[in-house]
C-alpha cells in the first residue's frame, strides 16, 4: 500500500500544477454541463406536465361554460313561460270580472226579488239555475 502512494506521490510530482488544474476545470464543467443537462431535463418534463394540465383545466373550463349557458337558456325559457302565464293569468282574471259583471245585476234581482215572485220550480232545474255563475 505504502509503494502504491509512492507512486502516486512520484506521479504529482512529475505532473505539471497547470496540467492538474486544467483536469480539475474539465471535471468541475463536466460535472457542471450534466447537473444542468438534468434539470433542464426535469425542467421540461415540469413544462409538459403543465401543459397537460393546461389543457385538462381548459376541457373543464369550457364544459363548464356549456352547462352554464344552457342553464342561461333554460332559465331564459322558463322565465318567457312565467310572463306568459302571468299575462294569462291577467286576461282570465279581466275575463272573469267581465262576467261578473254581467252576472252581477241578475244575481242581485233574484236575491231582491219578493217571496211573492217565487214558484215552484222542477228541482232538476232550480238546481241548475243556481249553479250558474
Amino acid at each position: 500500500m505504502l509503494s502504491i502512494l509512492m507512486r502516486a506521490g512520484g506521479l504529482l510530482k512529475a505532473v505539471p500544477f497547470k496540467a492538474w488544474l486544467a483536469l480539475a476545470i474539465v471535471a468541475a464543467l463536466s460535472g457542471g454541463v450534466c447537473w444542468h443537462l438534468h434539470k433542464v431535463d426535469a425542467l421540461r418534463d415540469e413544462l409538459t406536465g403543465a401543459k397537460e394540465a393546461t389543457k385538462t383545466a381548459k376541457r373543464d373550463r369550457d364544459a363548464w361554460l356549456n352547462v352554464a349557458f344552457q342553464r342561461t337558456r333554460e332559465l331564459n325559457m322558463e322565465r318567457e313561460e312565467r310572463a306568459a302565464g302571468e299575462t294569462a293569468t291577467r286576461e282570465l282574471n279581466s275575463d272573469l270580472d267581465t262576467l261578473d259583471q254581467r252576472y252581477r245585476p241578475l244575481v242581485d234581482r233574484i236575491q231582491q226579488a219578493p217571496a211573492s215572485e217565487d214558484a215552484p220550480v222542477a228541482p232538476v232545474l232550480r238546481q241548475a239555475i243556481e249553479d250558474l255563475p
